[in-house]
């Protein structure tokens, strides 16, 4: 039995690299995870990769944009963290007709995701290549 072996970072980050150049535009987390081992398994046959550890790791690319397909889920009470690269979600605010400041939905901003107090979750990311280095 063969034994696994889980590589670096930064062999992930050259592997998903290469395979954005190729493809400029993968359309699930699972395909850019299996491409992306695919990369990685040409220098070492053992190596395995989860697709949260891609989608992660993808994010901190410069020029890498991932957009999430989201769904319509019941209202949420409360969202700590965003669903799509896991930092801290800010509160988003407006005012109704008297002035007052009321709760419209959540914001993340470091990647952009928003939703409104109806729940949008991600079903599917979608990983573009925005500036080829």
């Amino acid at each position: 039995m063969s034994k696994r072996r889980i590589p670096k970072n930064d062999q992930i980050i050259s592997a998903i690299k290469e395979v954005l150049r190729e493809r400029r535009v993968v359309q699930s987390q699972e395909d850019l995870c299996y491409l992306t081992l695919e990369k990685l398994k040409k220098k070492d046959e053992n190596f395995v990769l989860s697709p949260r550890r891609v989608k992660k790791l993808a994010l901190k690319i410069p020029g890498v944009e991932i957009k999430a397909k989201t769904k319509r889920v019941a209202k949420i009470e409360s969202l700590e963290k965003c669903p799509v690269c896991g930092k801290e979600i800010e509160k988003r605010y407006s005012k109704d007709l008297l002035g007052r400041k009321i709760h419209v939905g959540y914001i993340c901003k470091k990647c952009g995701y928003s939703t409104g107090l109806e729940a949008l979750v991600p079903m599917r990311y979608i990983f573009i290549l925005k500036k080829v280095e």
